[in-house]
């Protein structure tokens, strides 16, 4: 049997790059895999933008290169349970990883002795796709502007609440951040999914949240949430 090595993707944007994890095997031909379907292992819960990503490029995969690619939702610990799924794998390329900054970078940050080592289990293959996160916001809050949010959010900040797809994903510490920016303490409810999110976020039960551009376009299009800012330096060319 070929020696092989797994290499994974790795999001690089603050904001949101999506990569894709594939396998090479030293003395295998390219020709060679894949033989059998093939698993991409996709760390965040259906419905969110890494779920979306996922199955648009694994439905390209099985198209050229012949065999099916099976996407498979393992969500947990801010993308942190898939990629130990697929960092624990057998070598042999049939499990990838649809990875991301959650899994590849920040959960290496904050855990003291995580299960895996990103940059050495690991590596870049292909930059997918880079959208900002943007802040969200629910109806009935006065946010027409960032400016006006920020004063509403410091006089109300004890009874606020914030969601992101888990404690440690890129959507969590991006709100956190901002949180600290202004000098406010909001509490953070963490959901296993940016969709979970996002339907709270729509129902009242949480007062805002820092998703994806693309999993919120859908609901500020109909108008039924607010999105005072765009979380990133340049303006985002969907906002205009």
């Amino acid at each position: 049997m070929a020696n092989c090595r797994i290499l994974s993707g790795a999001w690089r944007n603050v904001s949101l790059a999506a990569c894709v994890v594939m396998v090479l095997c030293a003395g295998a031909r390219a020709q060679d895999w894949p033989t059998r379907p093939v698993t991409m292992v996709v760390p965040f819960a259906p419905g969110g933008v890494y779920d979306t990503l996922g199955r648009v490029y694994a439905a390209a995969l099985s198209t050229i290169l012949g065999q099916q690619f099976v996407v498979e939702n393992a969500p947990g610990a801010g993308g942190m349970t898939g990629a130990t799924r697929v960092a624990r794998a057998d070598p042999d390329g049939y499990q990838l990883l649809f990875g991301g900054e959650s899994p590849n970078a920040q959960v290496q940050l904050m855990h003291l002795k995580p299960p895996y080592d990103a940059a050495r289990d690991f590596a870049p293959v292909a930059l997918v796709s880079e959208q900002p996160l943007i802040l969200t916001v629910r109806s009935g809050i006065p946010a027409g502007d960032l400016h006006a949010f920020i004063a509403y959010a410091k006089a109300n900040q004890s009874k606020m609440q914030y969601g992101s797809p888990g404690t440690g994903s890129g959507s969590h510490l991006t709100c956190a951040l901002f949180n600290a920016a202004l000098g406010i303490s909001v509490t953070h409810i963490p959901y296993r999914g940016l969709a979970l999110a996002m339907q709270d976020l729509l129902a009242g039960r949480i007062d805002y949240m820092c998703p994806t551009i693309t999993t919120a376009m859908p609901q500020l299009e109909a108008h039924k949430i607010q999105a005072p800012a765009v979380l990133d330096s340049p303006r985002s060319t969907s906002s205009t």
